[in-house]
């Protein structure tokens, strides 16, 4: 067995408390930053009447689409990261026409129904954010 002397088991300590306070400060961080810009949920809402509110409903709770709003439409999603949510609407939607959204509107698209399940906005683009996993509920913003 391994002994270390006293100091580094107390630098290993001083280690893991500055990584856990880190970790939890960037996590902060991301929440207070919100998860798009309020400018693109602004837009993704005339965008989905245009694209989506035919099949989802202008209040997103469903007709021939799923609701994309609630705990359903969230449990399906949470613990997933943000791209994949946008992947599935890039390669499915519209069901009339996959994959026609051109990027930059289907991403504001996305924003709007974070917006619209409770997600704050922040200074963030929301493509920035592809890469985080989505809550189960939405992280309260500033």
């Amino acid at each position: 067995m391994i002994r270390f002397p006293r100091v580094n088991g107390r630098l290993t300590l001083f280690a893991a408390a500055t990584l856990a306070l880190s970790t939890f400060h960037t996590t902060l961080a991301l929440a207070e930053d919100g998860w798009f810009e309020q400018a693109q949920a602004d837009s993704g809402h005339q965008m989905f009447n245009n694209y989506c509110a035919q099949c989802h409903g202008p209040e997103l709770t469903g007709a021939a689409g799923p609701a994309l709003v609630g705990q359903q439409f969230l449990a399906h999603w949470s613990n997933k990261p943000l791209s994949d949510l946008y992947g599935f609407e890039h390669q499915n939607m519209p069901a009339t026409n996959p994959g026609s959204v051109p990027a930059d509107q289907l991403w504001k698209i996305t924003a709007y129904i974070l917006q619209k399940n409770g997600f704050p906005a922040g200074n963030t683009a929301v493509a920035a954010n592809a890469s985080r996993q989505v809550p189960a509920k939405p992280t309260s913003g500033k």
